[in-house]
């Protein structure tokens, strides 16, 4: 995914500008929000899911997500035990298949109710993007 997203990004950062890179960051970084399946997930019946079998939350998503600027050590990692990216490890988490849902998208759009972690989300891409401006700005991006 790292490849696919994260890969041209970089290269139409010149070309698109700042705002929007960091937009496309943004939506990267939360990519699972909704009960552990980024769209890929949802076509794959796999889920972000805590060490219990729960479906992992907005945080831990986002903390899983934070690593993509290390992608060789997530492949690495990945190599290695067969499994659990680097990502994983941060936040905690696995990736289980699951079975196929039977409510759409939407309605779990619809029953989704904001939380503290919604917030502790929030607030950790924002520090996040512009920890990567400050880091880019002084490599000369």
């Amino acid at each position: 995914m790292c490849m696919i997203g994260v890969l041209p990004m970089v290269l139409f950062s010149p070309v698109l500008g700042d705002w929007e890179f960091y937009l496309l960051l943004v939506l990267y970084l939360n990519k699972d929000f909704l009960n552990g399946q980024s769209p890929l997930k949802r076509l794959l019946d796999t889920q972000v899911q805590q060490e219990t079998d729960t479906p992992a939350n907005e945080w831990q998503c986002f903390l899983r997500n934070t690593t993509f600027i290390t992608w060789p050590l997530e492949i690495l990692a990945v190599a290695i035990t067969g499994r659990r990216r680097l990502g994983d490890y941060v936040a905690n988490t696995q990736v289980a298949d699951v079975s196929k849902s039977t409510d759409s998208w939407r309605k779990e759009l619809a029953a989704y109710r904001v939380t503290a972690y919604t917030f502790y989300t929030l607030i950790g891409t924002r520090l996040y993007s512009l920890l990567l401006y400050a880091l880019f700005s002084w490599l000369g991006f």
